[in-house]
């Protein structure tokens, strides 16, 4: 962008005339024509200008040789991330953070800081990756750089859907659909269906079903979708529907996306996809092809090494009933994987799997050295139903207190699992119509 151009652009977002800006340094005839092009602003009137707009002097000397490293750095950080070296990735864009706020640009600057963002929360280290993405969406107008605050909300309400802050996920999500709506570019339709699908996933994760499926809904209705992208609704549609028990509407959706496969030739997106489509065929019971697909998925993230792809979909692969070979097989690769995020509930799932087994076999002790190990690995609010399953394990072992401790753990307040209990209602208060024109 040209010199005068930046000028002129900033000084209308700021609401400057061009006497106000050329105050009394300058003249109003040599702002217009620096910001026309026809002549360039000296050292000592630009330092004026850039004061005057709030920038810094490199904001309008940009440095080519600077933008070209930064785009080397941020390209070099995906490349190190997708191979798994995630902390060399970060020093990368570390570097290229300096170099940006050298140049003052804040798109940039935004860029870099959602690509940390995006980062920390692959590592699950979420107040870091909130910071980051906050910090991202302020530096940015969403008139200037459409397109890239609608990608920065949306990875911010899935950053805060992680954390546990459901009323700021919602409000990202929801602001990513608003900025969306105002697109009129070519590719509008697309990025509106791809916000659509974030807020949808949102209501999914949160078991609204319906509102999920009017998302997705409204997603698949926008015009000239890629074939990826409708797959992926199909998929969610079917999810949608089979959770909302219409089994028909369910499998004629996920029959529809997997029609699509073919269409789509990026090999990472086609393994999301399939483990996506695996995971409705699992539901209505097609396992046969849900494995198939989960398999051929996990070689492709195994040869990119991503590893939250890898333990969704082994964690899949342990949800399908089969032998003991192939049980065995998934659950020692998930136990023998990297101790941390994304692979604490897998983990714990698959030493489920192997205790229940193990009581399928009447081999009480071994269950209950599985059950003792997920219990070690979990969280104390998602005991529950692992306790439940000791005790019934200890029962079987001969323990005379089991049941009663099983009972007592049941009627725990503490893990009352009914409905939250309701606040006291008010009397209501039925205001008397003001008489116009009354006499006292």
């Amino acid at each position: 962008m040209m010199v005068g151009t930046k000028i002129r652009d900033l000084r209308k977002k700021l609401g400057l005339t061009q006497e106000q800006l050329a105050g009394d340094e300058l003249t109003k005839s040599y702002v217009s024509q620096v910001e026309l092009g026809r002549i360039h602003p000296s050292h000592k009137a630009l330092e004026i200008i850039a004061s005057r707009l709030g920038k810094p002097l490199g904001y309008f000397l940009e440095n080519g040789d600077d933008m070209r490293t930064i785009e080397v750095l941020l390209k070099a950080a995906q490349a190190l991330w997708n191979s798994g070296r995630l902390e060399d990735g970060m020093l990368g864009l570390q570097e290229a953070l300096t170099l940006a706020e050298r140049t003052g640009r804040e798109d940039i600057l935004a860029r870099i800081k959602a690509t940390m963002g995006k980062l920390e929360m692959s590592q699950g280290n979420l107040e870091a990756a909130l910071a980051h993405l906050e910090e991202s969406l302020s530096l940015i107008h969403p008139d200037d750089h459409p397109v890239q605050a609608i990608e920065i909300a949306n990875t911010l309400g899935m950053a805060a859907a992680r954390h546990g802050s459901f009323h700021k996920a919602m409000n990202s999500f929801q602001q990513a659909l608003e900025y969306a709506e105002r697109l009129d570019t070519r590719d509008g339709p697309n990025i509106r269906a791809e916000a659509a699908q974030h807020y949808g996933d949102f209501c999914y994760s949160q078991r609204q079903w319906i509102s999920s499926l009017e998302l997705y809904r409204m997603a698949l209705e926008q015009k000239q979708l890629s074939p990826c992208r409708r797959a992926e609704l199909l998929s969610r549609i079917a999810a949608a529907e089979w959770r909302l028990g219409h089994n028909t509407e369910a499998s004629q959706a996920v029959d529809e996306a997997m029609s699509l496969l073919p269409q789509i030739r990026g090999a990472e997106e086609r393994a999301a996809l399939q483990a996506d489509i695996a995971q409705v065929l699992i539901d209505i019971g097609r396992v046969d092809r849900a494995r198939e697909l989960l398999q051929a998925s996990l070689s492709v993230f195994d040869r990119v090494h991503f590893q939250e792809g890898q333990a969704v979909i082994l964690e899949s692969l342990l949800r399908i009933p089969g032998s003991d070979k192939m049980l065995d097989q998934y659950a020692h690769r998930v136990l023998a994987a990297p101790e941390g995020w994304p692979w604490e509930d897998t983990k714990i799932f698959a030493l489920r799997a192997l205790a229940r087994r193990a009581v399928a076999h009447a081999d009480y002790e071994q269950a209950k050295e599985y059950l003792s190990q997920a219990l070690a690995m979990s969280p104390v609010s998602k005991q529950r139903d692992l306790e439940c399953e000791y005790y019934i394990v200890q029962s079987h072992l001969g323990d005379p207190n089991a049941l009663n401790q099983l009972w007592k753990h049941l009627t725990d307040p503490a893990y009352d699992s009914s409905e939250p209990r309701k606040f006291t209602p008010r009397l209501p208060v039925i205001s008397a119509p003001e008489v116009v024109g009354a006499v006292n």
